[in-house]
């Protein structure tokens, strides 16, 4: 049967506690005894063991271990590198490192500029561009066919940029013609409805937040104030403290959460310390206890260890064995789900990632999230800003073409208009004043009245083209030629 050795512990009794708090007897329970059991379990066969209860430090537990006086020991034994050299240890079943427990206190009232947290420096810089290439889009589209943005260059352009701004609010007044235009703004409207909704949900959350800082924020800052800092009872972080230059006279050690919180709120200058360095399971532990949630903050980890483990003779073949059965607790198995909710809830489990430390201000959203609208927005916009441009292209060719075909029919009504004026040309006259037909007794009837009216002088002009006087004797005699060629011409068939 093996001999597994047990710390007995006054604090943090969560990982192990030895006695029973009802019947004050020994009843070895805690999440490091759980994990040790369900590992045992899995394995075939399954090996007799017993625990036996061990008071000293935890050093000196590893050491009665390398020594033969015990097969193993089981408890919250923390992996460093002098231990492992006299003993074998199995892979850590928490993750684990050192960090600081501080007290939070409230931020000074002073200025921000707490309306720009909500995004992301790179976040703003894309909102700005795609504001003004929308902008951009729809001037380019709009302007050839509509009149208000129509004018002087920075007439144009301040109603591009109202317009697009204008659409924070969803107050654009400015009439649009285009479909291509309705098309960018309806879905640039779309990306602005969540931008916004977006940035007023994560202000409102920044707004809300209780402002809370650490009061202190590296050992740097404890050891040039000289201020107190306590560690656990027993645990090695004593010596790692003053291996970073902590004096030893500044170092005061506690051993449960109650005095982790009393000397804290103290202060260093009132009998407490100004920060806590312990491994971050107990710091872990500390915080998911509702009563120092708020008050309390954990800062990022200032040394990395591998973690809690149990600890074997050299050579043993458990470990091996015990690794492999760590593993698969780890890995999501439902069991080591319930160990971890039955000692700590759901909210801080181990195995997950401990040293990963929240801020109490939400964190800003970023571009990467808003990527595809803003793909989306840009390859609408330029596709139809292309379509507007080949429009405007294809109707200056098709105004081109047209025009040419209408400059080659008036060459061609102008060509046949000269070549007629030069078929009359030897008789002037006649092609301006056209012979009516009509019978020989007409034509004797004008020149009666040449005869007549001898050399007088035509008269006025009338409306309908007319003269309202006499005939000149020219003109009679002009008619009377024209009247006998016709005549003889008429003749000539009548010989044949």
């Amino acid at each position: 049967m093996l001999k597994i050795a047990v710390p007995k512990k006054t604090g943090f009794r969560v990982f192990v506690n030895a006695i029973d708090p009802i019947s004050k007897k020994q009843n070895i329970t805690g999440y490091s005894i759980d994990i040790f059991e369900a590992a045992m379990r899995n394995l075939n066969p399954r090996p007799c063991y017993k625990f036996v209860l061990f008071e000293g430090t935890y050093d000196e537990l590893v050491g009665n271990v390398s020594l033969g006086v015990y097969d193993g020991a089981v408890g919250d034994v923390t992996i460093t590198a002098e231990r492992v050299s006299g003993t074998d240890f199995t892979m850590p079943y928490t993750q684990s490192g050192v960090s600081m427990l501080v007290l939070a206190e409230d931020a000074p009232e002073t200025i921000r500029w707490t309306f720009v947290k909500p995004l992301s420096g790179r976040l703003w810089f894309a909102t700005a561009v795609s504001f003004l290439y929308t902008g951009f889009v729809v001037w380019m589209i709009e302007q050839p066919r509509n009149q208000e943005y129509e004018g002087s260059c920075l007439k144009q352009c301040s109603n591009a940029l109202y317009f697009v701004f204008s659409t924070l609010t969803f107050s654009h007044g400015q009439s649009i013609k285009s479909p291509l235009s309705k098309i960018v703004v309806v879905i640039w409207c779309f990306v602005v409805l969540i931008l916004v909704q977006s940035y007023t949900a994560s202000l409102s959350s920044i707004l809300t937040a209780k402002r809370l800082r650490p009061s202190v924020t590296d050992l740097n800052q404890l050891r040039l104030n000289g201020d107190f800092v306590g560690y656990q009872d027993g645990s090695f972080v004593r010596s790692f403290l003053m291996n970073h230059n902590i004096s030893e006279t500044k170092l005061r050690n506690y051993t449960d959460k109650e005095e982790y919180a009393d000397a804290l709120k103290k202060g260093s200058k009132n009998g407490g310390v100004s920060a806590i360095v312990d491994e971050i399971p107990y710091l872990t532990s500390f915080l998911s206890d509702p009563r120092y949630k708020i008050d309390f903050k954990m800062l990022r980890s200032i040394y990395k260890t591998p973690g809690f483990g149990f600890a074997f003779r050299l050579g043993s073949p458990l470990v091996r064995n015990l690794s492999t059965a760590i593993l698969n607790l780890a890995g999501g198995n439902d069991e080591g789900s319930k160990i971890e909710a039955k000692w700590f809830g759901t909210a801080s489990p181990l195995m997950g990632n401990a040293g990963t430390v929240t801020d109490t201000d939400s964190a800003p959203l970023t571009l990467q999230s808003f990527s595809g609208l803003f793909i989306i927005t840009g390859s609408m916009s330029t596709l139809m800003l292309l379509i507007s441009i080949g429009r405007l292209v294809h109707a200056k060719c098709t105004g081109l073409r047209k025009a040419n075909v209408v400059s080659d029919s008036y060459s061609a009504v102008d060509e046949d208009s000269h070549l007629s004026q030069n078929g009359m040309g030897d008789n002037p006259i006649l092609d301006q004043q056209p012979v009516p037909e009509s019978g020989d007794e007409d034509l004797r009837g004008v020149h009666e009245s040449g005869e007549n009216a001898g050399d007088t002088e035509p008269g006025p002009v009338q409306p309908n083209g007319r003269h309202s006087g006499s005939v000149p004797a020219e003109h009679i005699q002009i008619i009377e030629m024209g009247t006998v060629r016709d005549e003889s011409v008429r003749e000539v068939p009548d010989a044949q």
